[in-house]
């Protein structure tokens, strides 16, 4: 698609204006989809490069430890990958089919789950590990299982088939001024802090 880009004349009418500047947030629009397109290419790239070769070592440019919530683009996307690529490895190794569900990407509680699980494997396995490292790893996973099993009677996903699952009740709207007020109440009960440096009252 070429750009649609023209120079506008000196007081140009209304309608000149918005043609022009439809024309410049479809070019912008046009650019971003080409972009998240090749960043698409290059995850799916890296993932399957990464099949069938066992676990690969985190990235550097991911950020330890891993905060969902506060990675860009670029970080976001060597997370996935890794993540992804990690997640596929352990499943076939442990036998974790019948655990974990073939949707757990769609699932946030998984997400962290395993991503908790991935980075403490990495770090018992790293060539600096103590030599109990991978045993510690095992009955941290071990308890990471029942957890997972829990995950897994919530979302009812099974067999390939992802259900979006959303519980029926809700916490009322106005449960944060609630809490407010009972921290409020519980503050008044608590001594006041004394000034630095300031002897402290005798409590008998």
């Amino acid at each position: 698609m070429d750009a649609f880009d023209f120079q506008l004349p000196d007081d140009p009418p209304a309608d000149m204006v918005a043609v022009a500047q439809l024309a410049a947030t479809v070019a912008r629009l046009t650019e971003a989809v080409d972009t998240l397109h090749q960043q698409h290419l290059a995850l799916a790239d890296t993932v399957s490069r990464g099949q069938n070769t066992g676990p690969r070592k985190a990235p550097l440019s991911i950020p330890w430890p891993l905060r969902w919530a506060e990675l860009d683009r670029d970080a976001a996307a060597q997370a996935w990958a890794w993540l992804i690529d990690w997640v596929g490895w352990a499943v076939d190794r442990y036998q974790l089919v019948e655990e974990i569900p073939a949707c757990w990407y769609q699932h946030p509680p998984l997400i962290e789950e395993l991503t908790g699980l991935a980075a403490a494997w990495h770090t018992a396995y790293d060539d600096a590990a103590p030599a109990d490292g991978p045993l510690l790893w095992h009955e941290r996973f071990a308890r990471a299982r029942l957890r997972l099993r829990d995950w897994d009677d919530y979302t009812r996903c099974r067999n390939g088939t992802h259900d979006d699952r959303h519980l029926d009740l809700d916490w009322p709207d106005e449960w944060r001024e609630a809490a407010v007020l009972v921290a409020d109440a519980d503050l008044t009960d608590r001594p006041s802090t004394a000034p630095a440096g300031s002897p402290q009252k005798p409590t008998s």
